[in-house]
């Protein structure tokens, strides 16, 4: 006959395993790969306590593998430090799917010379070879 204590130990082994199983399945869902390339994304969703947006993390490995590649905020910024990252379009396509606004020339954070207005904006552009 088994021992009380043996049944708790194997039902707190199930459980545990359980817990685990079900870990793992949401950890699955939560990258997902990014059509026709082998990275993959994770989207985190906003938090007003630290006054973040709704935002992608890019990893270079599906399903959240390899190193990061950047992050990008859901207005088109970059996140995390990943100002000025240039994005590939495929992935561009796709977070714009998502409802990302990514801008038109695939650069996070970045002003277009073309849209300043000069009334707002002193430009100067610095030359090496002058």
């Amino acid at each position: 006959m088994k021992r009380f204590k043996d049944f708790l130990r194997e039902k707190r082994d199930e459980r545990e395993k359980k817990l685990c199983e079900l870990f793992l399945a949401l950890e699955h869902h939560t990258y997902k790969n990014i059509p026709n390339t082998r990275n993959s994304l994770r989207v985190d969703s906003q938090n007003t306590n630290t006054l973040t947006q709704r935002h992608a993390h890019v990893y270079a490995k599906p399903n959240g593998g390899g190193k990061q590649l950047y992050s990008v905020n859901l207005d088109g910024s970059g996140h995390d430090g990943s100002s000025g990252a240039v994005i590939p379009a495929n992935h561009a396509e796709y977070l714009r799917g998502l409802g990302f606004t990514i801008p038109d020339n695939l650069t996070l954070e970045s002003l277009d010379i073309d849209s300043l207005s000069p009334e707002l904006y002193e430009i100067c552009i610095l030359d090496d070879d002058v």
